[in-house]
């Protein structure tokens, strides 16, 4: 018989999730699997749920949560070397990752597409030793992350980022940044920067058009310092997809970033890793081609 591990947060999106345990047992017994449930409790306990776990004893592993979640079994899986299947069940707010699988919010039909047994090899970044599988990202994005009420955020869901940003968009302040690539180096002050694994990030469903899991390559935007008349102009473009080409955007494409402040005297700022808060500046950022395996309704 096959075995599956669930690992699941109560706590996420709706809260909904669950109330669907039986229903994901059901399937996944009628389909010949051992099912095995972690139940996250507080955060940094998912590594207790993969604590000794060796890549023998399960077939599979499954995560339902939003992409904090997911970030977080990803990089236990990795520290563990667990080469196994990750299935995602987007349960949180924004569940990013999870769209650009293409994985259904109806529950029952998620569980469906996972039993089909479709794999596929995608990328994951890396900064300052952590692992990220949709987005690493510094000022306005990270802040309006970490400001958002828990329940402000799941009552409101996605809308409670747009709500957050249009807030902040006053209180802007430009960070002086030196961006380092292969092939480049650009010194400019912009307001937010976000490299990108897949097409979106917070909600926003369009920020990387031409982004793709599997091509080994990031997708890096950043907002510059411009007026704020011209910002809330480019905050449109941006929900419509249209803003690669605007003049106060910065748009790259490598597989290493080198993020640093140019102003020394400058207060370093934390970064935002999937929705967590993640290092503070500076950042090295690489890319690690098909370095994970996922159940995908592509």
């Amino acid at each position: 018989m096959k075995k599956v591990k669930l690992i699941y947060n109560p706590m996420s999106g709706n809260k909904k999730f669950p109330n669907f345990l039986d229903s994901f047992i059901k399937k996944f017994q009628d389909s010949e699997y051992e099912v095995s449930i972690f139940r996250t409790c507080a955060n940094g306990n998912i590594s207790l749920a993969l604590e000794g776990v060796d890549k023998a004893d399960y077939d599979a592993i499954v995560v339902a949560g939003g992409d904090g979640s997911v970030n977080e079994v990803v990089n236990e899986m990795i520290k563990h070397d667990l080469d196994l299947p990750l299935g995602i069940i987007p349960a949180g707010t924004a569940n990013d990752f999870a769209n650009n699988l293409n994985m259904p919010t109806d529950f029952n039909k998620c569980f469906e597409v996972i039993l089909k047994n479709n794999i596929q090899k995608v990328d994951v970044g890396e900064v300052n030793g952590r692992y990220f599988i949709n987005v690493c990202a510094g000022g306005l994005l990270s802040s309006v992350s970490h400001n958002i009420d828990r329940n402000f955020k799941n009552t409101l869901g996605k809308m409670a980022y747009y709500i957050k940003g249009i807030e902040q968009i006053p209180k802007l302040k430009a960070i002086p940044l030196e961006i380092q690539t292969k092939k480049e180096i650009i010194k400019e002050d912009v307001y937010l920067f976000m490299i990108l694994n897949s097409k979106s990030a917070g909600g926003f469903n369009k920020l990387a058009p031409k982004a793709a899991i599997d091509d080994g390559m990031f997708e890096f935007i950043a907002v510059k310092s411009s007026p704020l008349h011209e910002i809330a102009a480019l905050f449109l473009k941006i929900l419509q997809g249209d803003h690669l080409n605007d003049k106060n955007i910065i748009y790259l494409r490598d597989d290493y970033f080198k993020i640093k402040c140019s102003d020394h005297t400058y207060d370093l700022h934390f970064s935002d890793v999937d929705g967590e808060k993640g290092p503070h500046l500076p950042l090295e950022v690489s890319l690690d081609h098909h370095k994970i395996k996922v159940f995908t309704n592509l």
